[in-house]
Order: structure tokens, then sequence, then C-alpha cells
């Protein structure tokens, strides 16, 4: 059985470095939670994992304030550029490529709805799962050549 882990109902996170390098992230992020509803600010400084698409477990608004990236979804890519404000469902399934230039974001998130995770020939993954199995590889090593679309 796993650990049941309690989230308290205030929550600051600073400048959390993801990625499997910490030292060369491919995301910088900061978090303020409150009872359930959080504000996050995103420096991108590469792109999502781009071999699937995943989701979110909240609805959000996405508020691009510096920078672009593409919005990959199953029904294609759509090119923005700061300013720009999108919607996402929870269950809607992307991934983001970020130019070398980097991006920032800010996202407003609404409350958890389900646990997010990568979709891979029908099936939905949990990130460690994901990372475990695929080895984690992130497409932002060679963002030409290591992007698949399903």
């Amino acid at each position: 059985m796993k650990p049941y882990r309690k989230f308290k109902p205030f929550q600051i996170r600073w400048a959390e470095r993801m990625g499997e390098d910490k030292e060369n992230p491919y995301l910088i992020r900061w978090t303020f939670i409150l009872f359930n509803y959080s504000i996050r600010i995103h420096h991108w400084l590469g792109s999502d994992e781009s071999r699937y698409f995943h989701d979110h477990p909240w609805a959000f608004f996405s508020i691009l304030i510096r920078g672009s990236y593409a919005n990959v979804t199953p029904n294609g890519s759509k090119e923005v550029s700061a300013p720009f404000i999108w919607h996402s469902k929870a269950t809607d399934r992307h991934y983001l490529d970020i130019p070398p230039s980097g991006a920032w974001t800010i996202l407003l998130c609404g409350k958890p709805s389900h646990k997010w995770g990568f979709f891979v020939d029908g099936k939905r993954y949990r990130p460690l799962a994901f990372f475990h199995k695929f080895k984690g590889a992130k497409a932002n090593t060679d963002p030409v050549n290591n992007v698949k679309v399903i």
C-alpha cells in the first residue's frame, strides 16, 4: 500500500527544477496553492516530453507572457507568441514544443479532478511509471528528430 500524503491547504513551492538533469532543467516553476486552486509561474527552457501526449489533473488558463511555443494536440499544432491566453480542460491531451529562446507562462489552475498521465498506444501511464518504462528520454535533447505524434 502506498503511503497517504495529505497536502496542506496553503503551499508555496519555489523554483522547482524539472527534468532528469537538475543542472539543465527543461522547466523552472514557482507554485502557489490555496485550497486546491493554484497559480503557477513557468520558465520554459526546453520542451515537454513530446513522444506522447499528456493531460493535466485540472482545467487551467495559460497566459503566455514572454516568448513563444507550439501547443501540439492530437488535432494539430498551434504556434503562439506572447501575449496570448488559452484554456484547457483537464482531459485535453497535448505537449508544448518550446523554441531555444524559451518562454514564460502563468497558469491559473482549478481544483484537481483526476491524476495526470501520458498516453501511449491507448494506455494511460502515470508519470513515474511512464518515465521508468520509457527511460524518461526528453525530446528536447533532439527536438527536430525526436518527435512522435500518435
